[in-house]
């Protein structure tokens, strides 16, 4: 068996196959060629000009592969198996990525679906914060019952990691139910609105909707759902979106006085994305005229110290 992984070799198989033939005066490739010429893979052509079998040309381009396989390194998956890691049914999606890549960029669906196949789920490590007007409790998965009440009580709010949002079986309150839940992807509305009366609040990053999901299906039946976001083209696609991935009427939670908002804080729309009234709701529409006919925008934070809101709906 002939050592390709030899870099004078290997070059020279390289050029035997790049070319339809090749002249050799290097004396130090002469074993190489007697040994392909002995076994039929290499034709002399007289003049030192030397030129490819059929056989020839297929054996070198398996032995080349073979010699580029065995000093390979080893894959992602051999190397964390080397040094003896195993791999939780949950893991950080940027250490997966700095493990199988070096780097942070994403995985694709096909790359995601193969990690579970192999048992591996991608996590986010996200967050979801919450605000009520009463305390409740957490009915978690395997019969655990946390108050949230000192939480509640002691910071304003709590906050539920990605990876305990799957294990959350239902929101319980001891006395008044919640009427409704406000969702926003705002950090100044979050903690800056006065809570509604009979209302759970809740921040969740724009980029992590699913993390939405497994809380909203927590709370008790009846519960509505409003979302405050910023009032533009792309804060009211997301609305959209967001009410389709939960299956629920679009709703916007806004100022009942909104036109001074608007007309105050109103700045021209960023981006090249404008306003298209087709495909908003009317009652949208209707709410937001003043900002669709200006061809402006909105941010969230302008309207977090309103003192009066109200639900509007598709």
């Amino acid at each position: 068996m002939i050592d390709f992984t030899h870099p004078a070799w290997q070059t020279f198989a390289q050029q035997l196959l790049a070319q339809d033939m090749v002249s050799v005066r290097d004396r130090n490739l002469q074993p190489l060629i007697g040994l392909l010429r002995s076994h039929q893979l290499l034709l002399s052509l007289g003049a030192h000009q030397y030129q490819l079998t059929p056989a020839g040309r297929r054996y070198l381009q398996r032995e080349l592969t073979l010699a580029k396989l065995s000093v390979a390194p080893p894959s992602p998956e051999e190397w964390i198996h080397a040094q003896g890691w195993q791999l939780k049914e949950r893991v950080n999606q940027r250490v997966l990525a700095a493990l199988y890549r070096k780097d942070e960029q994403p995985f694709s669906t096909a790359e995601q679906i193969d990690f579970e196949d192999k048992g591996i789920s991608l996590c986010g490590d996200g967050l979801l914060r919450l605000r009520a007007s009463h305390p409740f409790s957490l009915f978690l998965q395997g019969g655990q019952l946390l108050d949230a009440a000192p939480w509640l009580q002691g910071l304003g709010e709590i906050s539920l990691p990605e990876r305990s949002l799957a294990r959350l079986g239902k929101l319980i309150w001891p006395g008044q139910e919640p009427v409704r839940v406000i969702t926003t992807d705002s950090l100044g509305i979050f903690t800056e609105l006065v809570m509604p009366k009979d209302s759970i609040l809740v921040w969740g990053d724009r980029e992590a909707p699913h993390l939405l999901m497994p809380l909203l299906a927590a709370l008790p039946l009846g519960v509505s759902w409003h979302h405050i976001t910023s009032l533009d083209p792309a804060g009211a696609a997301r609305v959209q979106a967001l009410a389709a991935r939960i299956a629920r009427p679009a709703s916007w939670w806004l100022p009942r006085d909104l036109a001074p908002f608007m007309t105050h804080y109103g700045s021209p729309l960023a981006g090249a994305r404008a306003w298209e009234p087709s495909v908003l709701p009317r009652a949208f529409r209707s709410a937001c005229h003043l900002l669709i006919a200006a061809r402006q925008g909105l941010s969230a934070e302008a309207m977090a110290l309103a003192s009066s809101w109200d639900a509007v709906s598709g």
